[in-house]
């Protein structure tokens, strides 16, 4: 056995210490405002089915009973997409509030400052707020174009979400890599 090195084991590192104050608040907003974009997404899988199911059955310009349901279906997830909105512009204000508070550029885990948090969250606000605003036009809209055109139109208008930039998942991951959640 004298081929054999021992093992060496380096050591473990000491547990984090629980964050309090505003470093507790911004990362435990950051947890909420992840949970509340898979929330989104997951409406949005389930509007886009009811928008499928509109575009397949809308040949006319007629309003069946079956067209009529699943709008009202679409309309409650819409509401459910504004509750999302809702719950982003709180997480926002709260960390405004942090932010007057903390009145410093600091940097509280990595190397973001209070304004860079307030920002993202300000970012990821305002085109969820919008997208949900577009997304009540296409509930408005979509029970009366049956043209293959106006279908297309809001199937793909609900499936690209084109109020969500593309950064928009970078600034996601940025605020919660920031935050120690990944």
């Amino acid at each position: 056995m004298e081929g054999f090195l021992p093992v060496i084991t380096s050591p473990k590192p000491s547990p984090q210490k629980n964050l309090t104050g505003n470093p507790r608040i911004i990362k435990d907003l950051a947890a909420d405002i992840h949970r509340d974009i898979q929330t989104w997404n997951g409406i949005h899988l389930h509007g886009l089915s009811i928008i499928k199911s509109i575009t397949a059955i809308k040949t006319d310009d007629s309003f069946s009973e079956e067209i009529l349901e699943l709008c009202d279906q679409l309309e409650k997830d819409i509401e459910l997409l504004d509750g999302v909105v809702v719950r982003l512009n709180r997480a926002l204000s709260q960390i405004k509030t942090v932010s007057l508070i903390h009145n410093s550029n600091d940097k509280l885990f990595k190397t973001w400052s209070t304004k860079k948090f307030e920002k993202a969250v300000e970012q990821i606000y305002e085109a969820y707020r919008e997208e949900a605003g577009f997304k009540r036009s296409i509930l408005e809209n979509v029970a009366h174009g049956y043209t293959d055109s106006w279908k297309m139109l809001h199937l793909a208008a609900w499936v690209h979400q084109p109020m969500l930039p593309h950064n928009l998942n970078t600034t996601l991951e940025s605020l919660l890599i920031e935050t120690g959640h990944r």
